[in-house]
């Protein structure tokens, strides 16, 4: 229970100082959850995207930063009922991710499947290159 409380305070956190001022929610899209791992030669970064077609999305490298954007639409569901609860959120979403260090822009694998986006980036000092 600790764990999950703090990591639900940690998400709420981030939304607060990545939500722009003064946009109603409902309004400025949403924001997929991912992770980033290592290993010590690459970057691995997933992504639930479920909805999301691949050709909906783009998958970028800027300098240090890995930029992933895109849209997420539903078709209508509810023909002649209302709605009681309405979660699941579309529309645009624009995440950049900071990476510790420089990525062989090159040599970067982006696989999706399943609604899971994973971004394999390859770090320059493991094959020796320099920026």
């Amino acid at each position: 229970f600790p764990l999950r409380l703090s990591q639900e305070i940690d998400r709420l956190f981030q939304e607060m100082i990545h939500r722009r001022w003064g946009i109603p929610r409902e309004l400025q899209g949403w924001n997929p959850s991912i992770d980033l791992y290592e290993t010590p030669d690459v970057f691995i970064l997933e992504a639930d995207l479920p909805g999301v077609k691949r050709e909906d999305m783009q998958v970028e490298v800027e300098g240090r930063h890995l930029i992933l954007q895109g849209r997420r639409t539903f078709k209508e569901t509810c023909s002649d009922g209302r709605f009681r609860y309405q979660e699941r959120e579309c529309g645009d979403f624009f995440r950049r991710i900071a990476l510790p260090e420089l990525v062989d822009k090159e040599g970067v694998e982006v696989e999706f499947d399943g609604g899971v986006l994973r971004v394999i980036l390859p770090k320059l000092q493991a094959e020796g290159k320099r920026p």
